[in-house]
This record gives structure tokens, C-alpha cells and sequence, in this order.
């Protein structure tokens, strides 16, 4: 499997879009020694074309490669999805005891 980045042009919803995109091995057709037998699912190609940031798959009438490597990420660079560890806790039984009316108790009567 390469990890090259590629500029895909793919249909989406009937239009051109594009896309970042790579290649993934097609798990129905490769054995773990990279013998490509061939399938229906990937054309025989042996791989599929993967968008990373969705995982959806991609079929690709025209792509170009991207000779670009930004790079290591910096340290403490600000991740573009939020993880547990930075999301807030909500303790929502207290939301419930604040919702609560204020009305005095009566007691009832057998």
C-alpha cells in the first residue's frame, strides 16, 4: 500500500469534484504477500482509491500526483477534531435538579 497523496477528479452527485485522495490495497483480491489475484471490486487493478479524511471510497476518471510533504505536525498544534480529552464533561444529573420546581411539598392525605 503507498501512502502517495494524489489530486483526484471524481463524479459526486452527478458533478466534477476534487478531492485528495490515496490508494489502499483491495481486501477482497490481495493476500498479504501483495499477490494481486484480481476482482470484480477493484477492476483488477489490486487497489482502491480512498479519500483519507472521510474514508470514503473514490472513483477517479483523471488524477495527478502531489509531490508536496508538509512535513512533521509541530508539537501542541491544535488537532481539527475535537477528542475526549479536550471536550468538557457534563454532569447531567444537574441539569435536572435545575429544572426542577420550586413548589412547596404538600403532603396528601389516605
Amino acid at each position: 500500500m503507498t501512502t502517495s497523496l494524489f489530486l483526484i477528479a471524481h463524479s459526486v452527485r452527478g458533478e466534477a469534484a476534487f478531492d485528495i485522495a490515496t490508494q489502499m490495497d483491495c481486501p477482497h483480491c490481495m493476500d498479504g504477500a501483495g499477490t494481486n489475484y484480481g476482482c470484480f471490486n477493484c477492476e483488477d487493478l489490486g487497489y482502491w482509491w480512498i479519500i483519507p479524511t472521510s474514508g470514503h471510497r473514490a472513483f477517479p476518471y483523471t488524477m495527478r500526483p502531489i509531490p508536496y510533504s508538509p512535513g512533521p505536525v509541530p508539537s501542541g498544534w491544535p488537532d481539527h477534531y475535537k477528542t475526549t480529552t479536550t471536550i468538557p464533561k457534563v454532569d447531567i444529573m444537574s441539569l435536572f435538579k435545575a429544572q426542577r420546581p420550586t413548589q412547596p411539598h404538600i403532603p396528601r392525605r389516605l
